[in-house]
């Protein structure tokens, strides 16, 4: 009979397929008295002939016709169902066979195979009513198939989550999305279905309180927690992958431990070059108050001998007061110019510390906190920047200044700020120990 059907199905696959899974599935179970051994033997009959994405819509088709028949085969779906998800324990075909009906269920689903059907004045998808019933089914044969309902329910939850990330990815990428996103969940769908189901209203004639439709109240609820579960089990799932993510791309983006090294002589010149330039200011200061004071010694001088000339005063003609003037003026302009102090003037690095500032911004632009700790601690205690210890905080704050682009760096603003206090702290020790 197994063969006769894979068979039927090797090639190609006749209109009633579904219909012979469902008839050689009701044989299996009423000619095998152990249900045990009826469950064994029906699992691998499944899987054998309908363990293909491309067949596994007929096993939901045959779930379908067993509902349909009511209270002479809606068993079967129970009992299949329950089979199933029992064997995949120690069997992981069994389990991807499960897995494949939820894919084909869940394609139904949002590309409306099937019609809608009507219950209490409300519309439920026909994969809705096959899902829940079965379930119903379940636990009604066997209370303790409520754990084997939620397995599966919770394998409809996660590759219905799966479908929407994979839905919003699409949709953000290309602007259309795999699946209707008006539609309900159909695990949300399905809980509603149930919901309505387990309602129960008392017959004040009959006296009647006990609610016959419990144990789909209670197999309702119990899905809501499975829904929960499993919904924050791939919230956390994809927290972690993000976090994972992050960290790998954060990792690439941090400086290597070559680049660090190769930086460090350039964080040394430069500290050195901004002590100097801090230093320039000073002596280009003192050397242009010299040179503005004999410009404005030489311009006085001239103008009281210009005028001790004009008024006649001292014997001072008018014309010597004048000559006087001219040359003092003279003097003012080319001996006390710019250009003949320049020999006087310091030399101006700016640019060369520029330059040495840049190449190590490169690198400490992709240094996390701990890289950044190290190395400074490393140059506090090298001996070549003994000399200008004291000058390392300062120079820390100077290259966050110019620095183009903070928002780039590794490194938060806060963190860099706690750096510089500790590296205060460090030449303060380093200062003490000397």
């Amino acid at each position: 009979m197994a063969a006769e059907t894979q068979g039927a199905a090797g090639g190609e696959i006749s209109e009633n397929f579904a219909g012979q899974i469902a008839r050689d599935v009701m044989v299996l179970f009423q000619k095998q008295m152990d249900p045990e051994v009826a469950a064994v033997e029906a699992s691998s009959y499944i899987w054998e002939n309908a363990g293909t994405s491309e067949k596994v819509p007929y096993f939901v088709d045959a779930t379908e016709m067993w509902l349909e028949s009511g209270a002479s085969g809606d068993k079967f779906a129970a009992l299949s169902w329950n089979g199933l998800v029992t064997q995949s324990v120690n069997n992981q075909d069994y389990d991807t066979l499960l897995r494949m009906m939820i894919v084909a269920i869940l394609d139904g689903y949002y590309s409306l195979q099937k019609p809608d059907i009507d219950y209490k004045e409300k519309r439920y998808s026909t994969y809705t009513s096959i899902i829940a019933n079965t379930f119903i089914r379940m636990i009604e044969l066997n209370p303790a198939s409520e754990a084997g309902a939620a397995e599966i329910y919770a394998i409809l939850v996660h590759k219905e989550m799966e479908l929407e990330a994979r839905s919003q990815a699409e949709e953000e990428e290309t602007g259309s999305s795999t699946i209707p996103t008006d539609m309900q969940k159909l695990y949300d769908e399905m809980i509603d279905y149930l919901a309505d189901r387990s309602m129960f209203k008392s017959d004040p004639m009959t006296g009647e309180e006990a609610n016959p439709n419990e144990h789909i109240e209670v197999l309702c609820e119990k899905l809501r927690g499975t829904r929960r579960h499993v919904m924050q089990e791939v919230i956390n799932e994809r927290a972690l992958e993000k976090r994972k993510k992050l960290e790998m791309e954060l990792e690439n983006q941090l400086a290597s431990a070559e680049e660090i090294v190769m930086v460090s002589p350039q964080f040394t010149e430069g500290m050195a070059l901004f002590v100097q330039e801090k230093r320039f200011n000073f002596k280009y200061l003192a050397v242009e108050k010299i040179r503005m004071t004999l410009q404005l010694l030489g311009s006085i001088s001239g103008a009281i001998y210009f005028l001790l000339g004009f008024m006649g005063v001292w014997g001072v003609h008018w014309i010597d007061g004048i000559v006087v003037c001219l040359v003092m003026l003279v003097f003012v302009r080319i001996a006390a110019s710019r250009k003949q102090f320049q020999y006087f003037y310091p030399t101006d690095i700016s640019k060369e510390l520029e330059e040495c500032s840049t190449a190590f911004l490169n690198v400490m632009r992709n240094m996390s906190q701990e890289q950044l700790e190290q190395f400074l601690v490393r140059q506090i205690k090298l001996e070549r920047n003994q000399k200008y210890l004291a000058m390392v905080p300062e120079f820390m704050k100077y290259l966050y200044a110019i620095m183009p682009d903070r928002k780039s760096m590794v490194i938060f603003v806060d963190e860099l700020s706690e750096l510089v206090e500790n590296s205060e702290i460090e030449v303060a020790k380093q200062l003490r120990g000397q």
